[in-house]
């Protein structure tokens, strides 16, 4: 699961970062891209090293997210509905990341850190965008 939400979190902010004009909201989404790419690579080192292959996020989700975020950035283009379909994007990602967690009580520890650090990180994306709405 990590690597599927980080997977869609950088898919969904590439996409979000070619409409997006505000120079400071444009820093915070860069910012936000960056740790998404480093714990997806956190995320498939962890798979090979235990010989397992990630589960790519469904063709259709990606499609859903592309022309949500175009449609979006046509009818409105506002940094606040940017913020708020981002904002929508992490507090679904915290969750299913916390349904995870639940899941995995005596799951490998590395794996439940860098579980707990993904959540961590959705809760200051939030905390983050909150100023933006």
């Amino acid at each position: 699961y990590i690597s599927q939400n980080t997977e869609m979190g950088k898919s969904s902010i590439k996409q979000l970062i070619e409409v997006v004009k505000n120079e400071e909201f444009r820093r915070v989404v860069e910012s936000q891209y960056r740790e998404y790419d480093e714990m997806y690579d956190l995320a498939h080192q962890a798979l090979e090293k235990r010989n397992k292959e990630a589960k790519s996020v469904s063709p259709m989700a990606k499609i859903s997210s592309y022309i949500m975020i175009n449609v979006n950035a046509m009818a409105d283009g506002s940094v606040s509905s940017m913020a708020e379909m981002m904002m929508k994007g992490s507090n679904k990602g915290i969750i299913e990341i916390t349904k995870h967690l639940n899941d995995m009580q005596k799951a490998d520890p590395d794996v439940r850190k860098l579980a707990e650090r993904l959540l961590k990180f959705e809760q200051r994306n939030v905390e983050q965008l909150k100023p933006y709405l």
